[in-house]
């Protein structure tokens, strides 16, 4: 018999999930709204600022939650009745927090980095180039994308929609 957690186990890992999860969606938010205001900025100084706020958040409030909500997200899965992949809703879940991550890692990240470089390199006329306004742009369009992923998880979460997977007949 599999493994499932009794009531104050389950409560707590349900707490720990949700406190991951409003980190990870309150640090989106709070990078989202700091890259907007980079346009704003009214010199180098403020933009270089601007920019070591985000890395804070970045390293503190999305990396860390993000792979806590994954990793808790998958334990009341398994250890609970709703299983990995019995129901829809949890596979979609789980195939946007993975993609979430590797978007971070794999472009947010790289393209942050990328804005600070150039921010340290050029100053405030850094918002002037070319390539700061498009990778400006993609930070944009892409957190504000992670960000209604995080948002239509949650809803999913309370909804559950799309029924239980049907088990294929050999």
């Amino acid at each position: 018999m599999a493994y499932r957690l009794n009531q104050k186990k389950k409560s707590i890992l349900v707490a720990v999930h949700v406190l991951s999860v409003a980190s990870w969606v309150g640090g989106t938010l709070a990078m989202l709204l700091l890259a907007i205001y980079l346009q704003s900025g009214a010199n180098g100084e403020q933009l270089l600022y601007t920019m070591a706020s985000m890395e804070v958040i970045d390293e503190n409030l999305l990396k860390y939650p993000a792979l806590l909500t994954l990793t808790t997200g998958i334990m009341l899965s398994v250890w609970t009745q709703w299983g990995l992949v019995k129901h829809y809703w949890v596979i979609i879940k789980l195939v946007l927090t993975i993609l979430t991550i590797l978007i971070g890692i794999f472009f947010l990240n790289r393209w942050t980095a990328g804005l600070g470089t150039l921010i340290e390199d050029m100053g405030f006329v850094a918002l002037q180039n070319e390539q700061f306004r498009t990778t400006w742009i993609s930070v944009v369009t892409t957190s504000s994308f992670n960000l209604l992923c995080l948002a239509f998880m949650t809803f999913i979460t309370y909804l559950k929609p799309f029924g239980k997977v049907k088990k294929i007949r050999k």
